[in-house]
């Protein structure tokens, strides 16, 4: 029956207990000289390491006990020793040899124990303290331990019993000559073969009910048996110190070393052990031993290991020391040039022989052909498998070759052949990441370009969802290189290499979004006045395609620029109409932008071709606002408005009379189909104090003064052009349905009609003033006023009104002179009087108008 937890952790503090007693008992025999019963105590205490009822982690606790109690031991007789060659008359207690007789004798009784733990133990830890001198003959010594091992079979107390061993021997095997190094090796490659016999044996220890908790405990011994192989890494790098000019590490340990650690760790079919020792091998081992090894290791090891151990594992480890040392190499290098700054041919040398040192097409040809034989050992290779494999292959061919892309087209090509319609999406997710990868160390937009293979196999991916993380990563890649670099796109090729990974994005419909709600998402936007509910994540993928968009730039040809933007627009952007009033504003903006650079550069030079092609950007930028407006007039109008006021006011800029007058008047067109009676006219209506005069403005208020802004600061429109367009502006303004809306619109457009707009083309002054429409415009103004049913509201208005009229009339209007402003005084005096004193709204109007009768007081003085 198992022991209980309870009981085992009994039995641990009985052994400590019987460990520390004997110990101490040991030293005080000693510091009396007295040997040989210091001896028969350290067998009582050695006797407590033959238990078999403790784990892994409670028999290296005695282990340690054990010793630091032999260490003790270890001193004394070296002390002994040492004290016995100063005198070597002197006779000891315990022998009547000379110096290194009493050691030997020693080593000699004690194989006389009783157990044989103790006696092992007493035999190592004496024997190596006789090694430790001058004259003993340790290639004897540890041939004798190293067989006397084998009586220890039992698999913890063999393995701790050989660590105790490799331990104490560390610094004491024999490098003299090559002979010496060779027996060495062998020391501690035996060593090694049999400690991991004993390590996999005690998998098949106990009922087979407790595999699992076998398993778990020879984890925690595993760094035991590793041990030997750090060791033996140290002993071939360090022999002889490069004294032996036949001498070469490297080759030493592809012909000799490699063959027979490789042997034993295939032989021993253990997935553990295979697993652990293979990552041993490839961390302790130094790089160009693996360089010169590669294709045993890959074709000769690799493929014969355990059915079930992960190959991807080992090959990303292997590949991951690879590209450590490339960029220790790397930085090492670079520190090199720094410090030599001025010594160009150092830096040469250096690069050339870290690439001259590794050939990487020879590197990926050695991983390539085990791949290949991997695939053809076991068709079956699940996807996981696939995908960590390659992607250590790109890894390594991004580090050690980055600007060559040849490689990388061969694992595309391989990838694209490989993956299937018939793939589940697990299977499918596996092979995307692929993509990743590269995406994550390119150095220019353009990098992509050179991977013929990459969209293929991109394209191939049947789950769209997968295509669109893989271009998100992309459209993120692209705009940190360019804050990075500056880099942009000015070809269509460029153009064509990125924007076709975008196409998943902008063909992404917000009509699909819809039912987030219904999902369960609660992290939405409302778009179109709450019609709509799109996600945040949504939006700030349509930002990130028109940030691309801003990157296309030619910046010696401005009129290049605007026809790589139109094919973009083309090719690209209006593949989903929903989706081009989030991009369209960014392209509008960007053509016209280059279209002011044309124009104003032509205005000094007047040449008819270019004035010719202006017009005729201009054309194809109205077309490009039509197709907007023509598929999101009902929600966005607004939005388009402002578009075709911005390109108008830019032609007038620009002297194209013609065409700022036919963009001006489709802003009427916008405004008569969707801004006159739209739902929305009152947003927010509800929110708004109704007495508030510069609150709760209709959209179509918002839009006639809009458009009444753009006109007033217009140079360059004709006498009929510029009075046919304000007086509609103003007729549309006397039209809005609240009385509020009516008499500031008009008395906004009032300023259309004194001196602005329309300019002689040869003198460049105002040609345009009609200082009676603008009396007109102040009297429609006030009788609209006086027509709200909110006296509060009416005072406020003609204010606003006194307001302007005071500005007219120190411009010099005629009209508006002193009788017109007294009376308009008189109004508002009359309409406050009528109101009720307590009223805080009236408080305010008449603060406001004391302070504007004081401002005409001052005037006249």
């Amino acid at each position: 029956m198992p022991l209980s937890t309870n009981d085992k952790k009994a039995i641990l503090q009985s052994c400590i207990n019987n460990i520390t007693h004997q110990s101490n008992m040991m030293k005080n025999d000693l510091n009396e000289n007295k040997l040989l019963p210091a001896l028969k105590h350290c067998s009582n205490f050695l006797n407590e390491l033959r238990t078999n009822s403790l784990t892994p982690k409670q028999y290296y606790e005695i282990y340690m006990l054990v010793f630091d109690s032999l260490e003790i031991l270890s001193s004394y007789l070296l002390s002994t020793y040492k004290s016995k060659q100063k005198a070597p008359s002197r006779k000891s207690n315990t022998s009547n040899t000379n110096s290194n007789g009493f050691l030997a004798d020693l080593y000699e009784i004690v194989q006389y124990s009783g157990n044989i733990i103790p006696r092992l133990y007493m035999m190592i830890v004496i024997g190596t303290t006789y090694m430790s001198i001058e004259g003993a003959p340790t290639k004897d010594l540890m041939k004798d331990m190293i067989e006397m091992c084998h009586g220890v079979q039992h698999p913890i107390r063999g393995l701790f019993l050989r660590y105790y061993l490799s331990q104490r021997t560390k610094n004491l095997l024999p490098f003299g000559n090559q002979l010496d190094f060779q027996e060495t090796v062998d020391f501690l490659i035996s060593n090694f073969i049999e400690m991991n016999k004993l390590w996999v044996r005690l998998q098949h220890q106990g009922h087979s009910s407790e595999r699992e908790l076998r398993y778990r405990e020879r984890k925690e011994l595993k760094i035991l048996v590793g041990s030997n192989l750090v060791r033996l890494s140290q002993v071939i790098d360090d022999y002889n110190n490069g004294k032996d000019e036949n001498y070469s590490a490297v080759e030493y340990y592809k012909e000799k070393i490699f063959p027979t650690i490789t042997e034993q760790i295939i032989q021993c079919r253990d997935h553990l052990a295979q697993t652990y020792l293979i990552d041993v091998l490839i961390q302790v081992f130094p790089d160009d031993f693996h360089f010169a090894t590669l294709d045993m290791l890959l074709n000769q090891v690799f493929v014969n290991l355990h059915p079930l151990l992960k190959r991807s594992e080992l090959v990303q480890t292997l590949i991951d020391r690879f590209i450590a040392y490339e960029k220790f190499a790397s930085d090492m290098a670079d520190l090199s040039v720094s410090e030599n700054k001025d010594d160009d041919e150092k830096k040469e040398k250096e690069q050339d022989s870290r690439l001259n040192k590794i050939n990487v097409d020879e590197l990926f040809k050695a991983f390539w052909q085990f791949y290949i034989n991997l695939n053809e050992s076991d068709p079956e290779l699940p996807s996981e498998e696939h995908s960590v494999i390659l992607q250590s292959f790109i890894s390594l061919l991004l580090t050690f070759d980055s600007e060559n892309y040849t490689n990388l087209d061969v694992i595309y090509k391989f990838a694209e052949e490989s993956l299937s319609k018939e793939h589940d999406e697990e299977q499918q997710e596996m092979w995307s990441q692929l993509l990743f990868e590269p995406i994550n160390h390119f150095k220019s937009i353009k990098s992509i370009l050179k991977l013929e293979n990459f969209y293929e196999f991109y394209n191939k991916l049947g789950n769209k969802n997968f295509q669109k993380e893989i271009s998100l990563a992309l459209i993120d890649k692209v705009l940190s290189l360019a804050i990075e670099n500056g880099e942009v796109l000015t070809t269509t090729e460029e153009i064509d290499g990125v924007f076709k990974y975008f196409t998943v994005l902008i063909k992404e419909s917000p009509s699909k979004l819809d039912t987030a709600k219904s999902l369960g998402i609660t992290k939405t936007i409302k778009i179109n006045n709450g019609e709509k509910l799109i996600t945040p994540e949504y939006l700030e993928t349509l930002e990130k395609v028109s940030k691309v968009v801003q990157l296309i730039e030619v910046e010696d040809d401005p009129l290049k620029n605007i026809s790589n933007l139109m094919y973009v627009r083309k090719n690209y952007l209006n593949k989903n109409y929903e989706n081009i009033i989030f991009t369209y504003p960014t392209l509008i903006n960007k053509i016209l932008f280059k279209l002011k650079i044309i124009g104003y550069v032509n205005l000094k030079q007047k040449s008819k071709d270019v004035q010719t092609q202006i017009i005729s950007q201009f054309k194809n930028l109205s077309v490009i606002i039509d197709e907007l407006y023509q598929h999101h007039q009902e929600h966005s109008s607004d939005l388009i408005l402002r578009i075709y006021l911005n390109v108008a006011s830019v032609a007038d800029q620009l002297k194209l009379q013609s065409i700022a007058y036919e963009l001006f008047t489709q802003c009427f067109v916008v405004y008569e189909e969707n801004l006159v009676l739209t739902s929305n006219q009152y947003k927010n209506y509800s929110q708004i104090n109704p007495h508030d005069s510069l609150g709760g403005s209709s959209l179509a208020y918002e839009s006639i003064l809009a458009i009444a802004n753009a006109l007033r600061n217009t140079k360059n429109l004709s006498k009929d052009n510029y009075e046919e367009l304000i007086t509609k502006v103003t007729l549309y303004g006397s039209r809005l349905l609240k009385k509020q809306d009516q008499a500031r619109a008009v008395l906004s457009c009032a300023n259309l009609w004194s001196s602005g707009g329309a300019t002689d083309e040869e003198s460049s002054e105002v040609i345009y003033s009609d200082d009676k429409r603008l009396l007109e415009c102040l009297q429609k103004s006030l009788r609209v006023a006086d027509g709200t049913l909110d006296p509060y509201l009416g005072v406020k208005l003609f204010l606003e009104i006194l307001n302007h009229s005071l500005i007219f009339n120190v411009y010099g209007n005629p009209y508006v002179d002193e009788k017109f402003i007294g009376q308009l005084v008189d109004l508002i005096k009359t309409n406050i009087d009528n109101l009720s004193d307590e009223d805080e709204l009236l408080n305010q109007s008449d603060a406001f108008y004391k302070r504007i009768l004081d401002y005409i007081e001052s005037s006249k003085t």
